[in-house]
């Protein structure tokens, strides 16, 4: 993530309803004990700080990301003022609710620090809700503390495979979350969850997966990617191209000209 090297404290709401993001560099106010009434998810990008939490202090560095409970009082205090930038996700507790806990304090390495650093990076760029909104609630799933209440979970299975079914037999339609509730009764959490561990993806990943697939075989059947692009809902040229790519290894272009021969 780019930041100007010159002092900036700046906040901004994302796409997501109750979603702030916090971009800070070299600002010099006073780093006291303090709390959030959000739950703060955050990474340093440069320089290295001693974060107190309830009395106890750890050293984070820029290979390093922290989560932090709401109401937690904590305390930064970065070892240089001058080389010090970092970012901070805040997100209010009543998106969430009682389906997910956080209680303590997190350190962020490796795997999931990398998942929160490109969720934030998507956050920032990402202009499609709903494929943002499934992956917040996956990072929040795979983050917090406690496993999300369940109905019986033959009906829920029943319930994630009605969903399975309706993103098959709508693959030209926007499919969000709050549609998906209505069709399955599950809430949003139950739906990422559940369908995770029957499809090993997020319901949003999986329709466009489906897209992808379908605009392969429009394309060989000789359709045109703006025509696909307007009849698979994608967001411009770039973005088909850019997952096709991804899912296949070559662009649509190129994939026509191999098959051509």
């Amino acid at each position: 993530m780019n930041m100007s090297d010159k002092s900036r404290m700046e906040f901004s709401r994302s796409i997501i309803e109750g979603v702030e993001i916090k971009l800070c560099r070299n600002d010099p106010h006073a780093y006291k004990p303090h709390v959030h009434n959000e739950l703060s998810l955050g990474y340093i990008v440069e320089g290295t700080t001693d974060l107190t939490l309830n009395g106890s202090t750890i050293h984070y560095g820029p290979d390093d990301g922290v989560i932090i409970p709401p109401l937690m009082t904590h305390r930064c205090a970065p070892n240089d003022i001058n080389h010090w930038a970092y970012v901070m996700l805040f997100v209010d507790p009543g998106y969430y609710g009682d389906l997910v806990t956080f209680n303590q304090a997190k350190k962020l390495i490796g795997n999931q620090l990398q998942r929160l650093v490109g969720f934030i990076e998507q956050l920032l760029t990402e202009k499609i809700p709903n494929t943002l909104e499934n992956i917040l609630i996956e990072l929040l799933i795979e983050f917090g503390e406690d496993d999300i209440p369940e109905t019986a979970a033959a009906n829920t299975i029943d319930n994630i495979k009605k969903i399975h079914d309706y993103i098959l037999n709508h693959v030209s339609d926007d499919i969000t979350l709050d549609k998906l509730q209505q069709i399955s009764g599950l809430n949003k959490f139950s739906i990422i969850r559940n369908f995770k561990k029957l499809y090993l993806t997020t319901p949003a990943a999986y329709h466009l997966q489906y897209r992808v697939a379908e605009a392969k075989r429009l394309l060989s059947k000789g359709a045109d990617v703006f025509e696909i692009c307007v009849e698979l809902k994608f967001y411009d040229q770039a973005h088909l191209i850019r997952e096709f790519k991804k899912m296949y290894g070559v662009t649509p272009g190129a994939y026509i000209k191999q098959l051509m021969g």
